[in-house]
């Protein structure tokens, strides 16, 4: 169900349940989830009343229904719609036209700069209308996209974020076997948080985990290594889905799952690590163990066009060090004894 959709389950023997739609203080309703007729008006709540023609508002009620929105992953969608919601209370009974103004740029950066205290969020509203403006300019109905040429706000290095032994050990050691499993998971295959919480054990063949991730639709097959497959083989199978709560149902909600995973944390006195540092951990992992690029990439589901972006999760000191000592122990069996004739030249 997308972003706002609630769902109260029917109070009597012969009732259906019903769904609403969560817009404010309103709840839209949209009747019986198992209805013929609730996908067509679940998206005609989402879309809401068609706009004035001609404004920024119409162009974003029209860009919800393209081929284009309709391929974001539906996590994305939701995410979209959020924003697109902010663009169009920003912008919406602005004519189309005013974006093809120079000016239109100077007031993107006053919108995006009102939000810098919290810098991510900024560069995701920009983004969002980056995706709007160039679907737009794509389509010819403006000239050019005003917020292609915004740089982001937030810059953030965590090449040097990643976990170390004694903090996995630290982790494991408090937390629930729900939550060390998730850390094992996520430390041996470098998937998202949201690929783990949809991972199913039908997923599993043999001695490899195949997905496909959600966000990049990419199929991903890493092997299992022996940590993980004495994990996973004391887990308990009491649902579909690898990754349960501690009732062994699955996870609700992706925030049920971080609201536990920083209990723990705090916990174990893990205060500047993130469960996405664990795919940077991966990474480095797997690369200071002779792993090429594309190798990593088969696990990760980066693209082979743009390798040069796994660096950006990358230890590159761990990874130096571990591949220099395997040079080092490479070239120590390579070469052969020295010969006592060697060390020890012969009298005049």
């Amino acid at each position: 169900m997308p972003k706002g959709v609630v769902v109260a389950p029917a109070r009597h023997g012969g009732d259906q349940a019903q769904a609403f739609l969560r817009r404010g203080r309103r709840y839209i309703p949209l009747g019986a989830p198992d209805a013929e007729s609730f996908p067509a008006r679940l998206d005609a709540a989402l879309l809401g009343p068609e706009p004035r023609a001609g404004s920024l508002g119409h162009l974003v009620w029209r860009y919800q229904q393209s081929p284009e929105f309709k391929r974001l992953a539906p996590r994305t969608q939701d995410d979209y719609r959020e924003q697109l919601g902010r663009i169009g209370r920003a912008f919406g009974r602005e004519p189309l036209s005013a974006f093809d103004d120079k000016v239109a740029a100077q007031r993107i950066f006053a919108w995006r700069d009102r939000r810098a205290a919290s810098p991510r969020r900024a560069d995701y509203r920009v983004q969002v209308l980056k995706s709007l403006l160039g679907w737009a300019a794509g389509r010819g109905l403006v000239e050019r996209n005003r917020a292609a040429g915004i740089p982001p706000l937030y810059r953030s290095d965590r090449r040097y974020k990643i976990w170390r032994p004694e903090d996995v050990e630290a982790f494991v050691a408090v937390a629930a076997p729900n939550l060390a499993l998730a850390l094992i998971l996520a430390v041996e295959t470098g998937q998202r948080q949201s690929d783990l919480l949809a991972l199913r054990w039908r997923d599993i063949d043999g001695d490899v985990i195949g997905l496909r991730q959600a966000k990049t639709r990419q199929d991903v097959a890493v092997p299992i290594t022996p940590p993980l497959a004495r994990a996973l083989e004391i887990a308990p199978r009491s649902s579909p889905f690898v990754l349960v709560r501690q009732d062994g149902q699955a996870w609700a909600s992706e925030g049920g799952f971080r609201n536990a995973w920083r209990y723990y944390c705090r916990k174990a006195g893990i205060t500047d690590l993130t469960f996405h540092d664990l795919r940077g951990t991966f990474v480095t992992r797997r690369l200071a163990d002779g792993w090429s690029l594309q190798e990593v990439a088969f696990c990760t589901g980066h693209s082979f066009r743009n390798l040069a972006c796994l660096e950006r999760y990358a230890h590159r000191g761990t990874i130096a060090r571990a591949l220099a000592r395997r040079r080092l122990r490479q070239s120590e069996i390579a070469l052969p004894p020295p010969s006592p004739m060697a060390l020890w030249p012969e009298g005049p």
